[in-house]
């Protein structure tokens, strides 16, 4: 009898958590959370989205630039710009996600 196999929904949940969390998580600090296959994807999974919210609001500060969530196409989406850059990137957010990147950019449901 093996374990049931584990939902996208439930790492993100987890990272969801990370990312709300007042202390950052350390790979080495909390070694056992993310040793094996699944702590790894959620650590992975936090450092991108960690990045994703750095980036949007270093963009949010500057004057010209954007940092927005859309919905489009079925999905939520994350649209950057900056035009003094000639920069932009979209990326999908996933539902569980849309709540932390909402507060981030001050933006309502």
């Amino acid at each position: 009898m093996g374990s049931a196999p584990e939902r996208p929904g439930d790492a993100l949940a987890e990272v969801a958590e990370l990312l709300t969390s007042p202390e950052p998580p350390s790979r080495n600090r909390h070694f056992a959370r993310f040793a094996g296959r699944r702590g790894g994807r959620v650590f992975r999974l936090y450092r991108l989205y960690r990045s994703l919210a750095r980036e949007a609001a270093a963009l949010a500060a500057r004057p010209g630039a954007t940092a927005e969530l859309v919905r489009e196409r079925g999905g939520l989406w994350l649209k950057l710009s900056d035009p003094s850059l000639a920069y932009s990137r979209r990326s999908l957010v996933p539902p569980e996600l849309a709540g932390f990147f909402r507060a981030r950019l001050g933006q309502s449901a």
